[in-house]
């Protein structure tokens, strides 16, 4: 059946990244995206392409009952699990190296013993989550692009800027989906009992080692140990969230219980000092970003963002078709686009979409979704 359209481009923006997709599947569900086969090209410090470990299969493709299960960095590949996009392009600033830069096609199903959804992907992005599995039942492909995007990436001649249009390959219908952490990215956790090196005392403790080969044996191996790892930490720190101390743990005393022991005692004793109660899921999540080179981090001076509205952004969609719809996250109250810059990043964006497309006054959805919940 032939889509319906809106009459002008519709904007919404949020808060969390994770938001955006109602308004997607929104849009699947009155037909003005199709219900499988949507691109998605995604401007973000980060990829976003993760999968919470204990997400059932079943559960990604429940349709919008998935909505509530989502988080911030999780949020695209239930999606694709349900075959509502076929097509991810994860434009980076230059500071977010995530991905190696390239165009691959991915697997995404469920473990056919647990059910969990995995992707068949041995890029570490994947392996250091324990996300992936050789082996996928009700399983589907997509072609997923990284490809960094500075205020020089369109600043060639005619040719070469239409190459780069070219290796993007944006299929038609497509959604526009934009981070302001793409202009300027903040790590929350560099800051977190900063006084005490917090961040860098994690790196040994998360830390994960990449296999030399990667065969299907030796990854099956490294998946297992490291989802045991993972698994004991979130075990300690769900007890120190309960107890504030690890004296009645039950649990397996490991090399790993030793070493948090030892850091959950010069957490406590800076949280004294500071006067406040220690945030240990805090503490965890900062841990699970600790596997790799860690969070990207680069402040942007004003000048920097502004380049990167003008030279990068405007002249990307200006060599593209328009979008079914678009979306934009802040991501400020996470810490990831600075507080004291969002409310600029965001003007100059939506200025500039504005001055591009014929759209719709922008719902800023992040204004009631509290007063909503």
């Amino acid at each position: 059946m032939p889509l319906k359209q809106f009459k002008r481009i519709p904007i919404y923006v949020v808060e969390e990244h994770n938001d955006a997709l109602q308004f997607i599947y929104s849009a699947i569900g009155g037909k003005k995206l199709p219900l499988e086969g949507t691109a998605l090209l995604h401007l973000d410090a980060h990829p976003d392409m993760l999968i919470d470990r204990k997400l059932k299969g079943t559960e990604a493709r429940s349709g919008r009952n998935v909505l509530p299960l989502l988080q911030i960095e999780n949020w695209i590949l239930p999606a694709i699990a349900a075959g509502h996009i076929s097509q991810v392009v994860w434009l980076r600033p230059p500071w977010a190296r995530q991905f190696c830069d390239g165009t691959r096609p991915i697997y995404v199903g469920d473990h056919p013993t647990t059910g969990e959804l995995r992707v068949d992907s041995k890029e570490p992005y994947y392996l250091s989550d324990a996300l992936y599995s050789a082996h996928l039942k009700n399983k589907r492909k997509f072609i997923f692009t990284s490809t960094e995007l500075s205020d020089t990436s369109l600043a060639g001649d005619e040719i070469s800027n239409q190459r780069y249009l070219e290796n993007l390959n944006i299929s038609q219908p497509y959604v526009l989906d934009i981070d302001l952490d793409f202009f300027s990215t903040g790590n929350p956790f560099l800051m977190l009992y900063e006084n005490i090196k917090l961040y860098d005392r994690l790196l040994p403790i998360f830390d994960f080692e990449l296999p030399d080969t990667d065969d299907d044996e030796t990854l099956a191996k490294v998946v297992a140990s490291r989802e045991h790892q993972l698994e004991q930490l979130e075990k300690l720190f769900q007890h120190l969230e309960q107890d504030n101390n690890l004296d009645k743990y039950e649990g397996e005393k490991s090399r790993l219980y030793i070493m948090v022991a030892e850091l959950s005692e010069a957490i406590l004793s800076e949280a004294e000092r500071l006067k406040e109660e220690p945030d240990w899921w805090a503490v965890f999540a900062a841990g699970c970003t600790r596997d790799q080179d860690g969070l990207p981090y680069h402040i942007s001076s004003k000048e920097e963002i502004q380049r990167l509205v003008k030279n990068a952004l405007v002249p990307l969609l200006k060599g593209l078709p328009p979008p079914v719809l678009i979306t934009v996250a802040r991501s400020t109250e996470d810490g990831y686009c600075p507080p004291q810059q969002v409310d600029y990043i965001q003007s100059l964006v939506l200025e500039a979409l504005k001055e591009l497309y014929d759209t719709e006054e922008p719902a800023l959805h992040y204004l009631t979704a509290n007063t909503l919940k």
